[in-house]
């Protein structure tokens, strides 16, 4: 055990020393060589580094965007339903008992089709009363015309008075005047009659109905909706930060889940003058041409509002604006020798994504669109990317 110690002692010992050697050499050596070109016992100076403005400046890498001539449409999604362009209440003009309803909801009727109809029994008691009096009437009409030619003949011969003959004759412009009530009570009677039927004042679409039948009615009573569907409006809201974007005659596409791949065309063709309270959203109307009637009232809506069209003008992304501290914008143009300028532009038309340049930039030239860091006109860039048209690529 001891022979052991001993030698692993002895072992490090040896390690240390032969370590210590070779430093000393090593040290000695370098202490002892000089740079080349200066001789023995000469002094080395320092050689100076060039300042750092001199050094080149490395490039930034960019991705930029070839400008080129394109039309460009913004498009205000938003979405309504549609309504009716005419919705005709269908009343009654008489109370009654509905005793039957022509129709289902939805079904597409014509100017004169039979809707509902009242129970006609007291309609028809009331003509019946009104043609029997106007017959009595009249019976009693020719019996004062035949007492007045009595009383005639009696005046001629001086059977009687003067005053009895006026009273005779009194009689019979009574009668006269009874038999004109009269017609005038069966006209009404038969007119009533009339109106216990429902027609339809003009060609549409029936909406819900609002009554059954064996169901008491009354002139306030609706009995259903008519809806002219010749043509339609398209009720849109608009939320309050878009009002600024619409005005009226504007262009507007509609699809409907019933007809995905057909579109549908109008107009702005009124905007409410209020804003809604609670949901913040402005009304407007689009009125669209439905020969077909294939929209229908109550349908859900998608449309498409075009705010603005542009033809043969430069666009751009709008991450490639710049603002400038007195107002307007810039944006950083690629030179051929790789280095970048700041332009001032004129924009006639900005959205969250493109904007459309009125003057500033040409067809051809490249322009930056991103950046890691800030840029400064004459730096260098390194383009790593350039696209060539951004609104094509979108629209595929």
């Amino acid at each position: 055990m001891k022979k052991s110690k001993r030698f692993l002692i002895g072992f490090i010992l040896l390690w240390v020393l032969g370590f210590l050697v070779v430093w000393g050499v090593t040290l000695f050596k370098g202490k002892g060589q000089r740079p080349k070109g200066v001789p023995p016992g000469g002094k080395v100076e320092k050689v100076a580094q060039p300042p750092a403005e001199a050094q080149e400046a490395e490039a930034v890498p960019v991705r930029c965007y070839r400008l080129s001539l394109t039309d460009f449409k913004d498009d205000l999604p938003v979405m309504g339903t549609v309504k009716g362009a005419l919705e005709i209440g269908l009343k009654f003009e008489v109370n009654g008992v509905i005793e039957s309803i022509n129709f289902r909801e939805g079904d597409v009727i014509y100017k004169q089709d039979l809707i509902a109809t009242l129970g006609k029994k007291d309609a028809y008691l009331k003509v019946d009363y009104a043609k029997s009096k106007l017959g009595s009437t009249k019976i009693q009409l020719l019996a004062a015309e035949k007492k007045l030619q009595i009383f005639k003949d009696l005046y001629d011969i001086g059977g009687i008075i003067k005053a009895k003959l006026e009273e005779v004759e009194l009689e019979v412009q009574k009668a006269g005047f009874e038999i004109k009530s009269a017609e005038v009570e069966l006209a009404s009677a038969e007119t009533e009659l009339k109106k216990t039927d429902l027609y339809a004042p003009r060609d549409g679409v029936l909406g819900s109905r609002d009554a059954e039948e064996g169901e008491f009615v009354t002139p306030n009573d609706k009995v259903a909706t008519l809806y002219d569907t010749m043509e339609v409006f398209v009720e849109l809201g608009i939320v309050e930060r878009d009002i600024n974007k619409i005005a009226l005659d504007q262009d507007v596409t509609v699809t409907v889940d019933a007809y995905p791949a057909q579109v549908f065309k109008g107009k702005v063709d009124n905007i409410f003058p209020i804003i809604e309270g609670k949901s913040r959203t402005l009304t407007l109307r689009v009125r669209i041409d439905n020969p077909d009637a294939l929209l229908l009232p109550g349908m859900f809506a998608r449309a498409m509002i075009t705010v603005a069209e542009f033809y043969d003008v430069i666009v751009v992304p709008s991450m490639s604006l710049e603002t400038l501290d007195e107002g307007g914008y810039s944006i950083f143009v690629v030179s051929e020798n790789n280095t970048v300028s700041s332009r001032p532009v004129e924009v006639a038309y900005v959205t969250t994504d493109y904007t459309v340049i009125a003057s500033g930039l040409y067809e051809g030239e490249v322009v930056v669109t991103s950046t890691p860091q800030e840029l400064k006109d004459g730096m260098p860039v390194d383009v790593i990317d350039v696209q060539e048209s951004v609104l094509e690529e979108e629209e595929e």
